[in-house]
């Protein structure tokens, strides 16, 4: 931080953006045509978060969550790199938990998790399924009860 009244010299590295000068003879601000080019840097800090997944259901889940990871170029432009989690579409009997750590650059994570009925006429069904999910510090998305009546929360902790 540079304050008014600094001291800028070889041993102090910072550098003045704005300054004022006097003539010594009469005290008057002394103005200069003098102009700089500079580059804006807007920095913004994102804390990383936790999807906690929870299936005590009495049914076989599926589980598909995908997510972009945002970088930058070297010239400034957002790169988004598509992401998934490794155990998606596999076959998860009760009582299965696990947490999966997400960067603060999370953007567009998805969430769709299914349920096998048993039912010929409907063997899969979606039980669960949100896109463009907001990255949070903690999200818990719990799935129980049974094949014909799933039920499902999804909890937010945010602080």
């Amino acid at each position: 931080l540079i304050q008014e009244g600094s001291r800028f010299t070889a041993d102090h590295p910072g550098l003045p953006i704005s300054y004022t000068t006097s003539f010594l003879r009469d005290n008057v601000v002394a103005t200069f045509q003098n102009s700089t080019d500079y580059v804006e840097t807007k920095v913004t800090a994102y804390r990383n978060g936790d999807l906690l997944l929870d299936h005590s259901g009495a049914y076989v889940a599926q589980y598909y969550i995908t997510w972009d990871e945002l970088s930058y170029d070297h010239q400034g432009k957002e790169v988004l790199t598509p992401k998934a989690w490794d155990r998606n579409g596999q076959d998860l009997t009760a009582h299965f938990t696990t947490s999966i750590p997400l960067k603060g650059n999370v953007r567009n994570l998805s969430v769709k998790i299914r349920e096998c009925t048993g039912l010929a006429w409907e063997w899969w069904r979606t039980v669960y399924e949100k896109t463009d999910l907001p990255l949070v510090r903690k999200r818990t998305i719990s799935i129980w009860g049974t094949t014909l009546y799933p039920q499902v929360e999804d909890k937010v902790e945010n602080d």
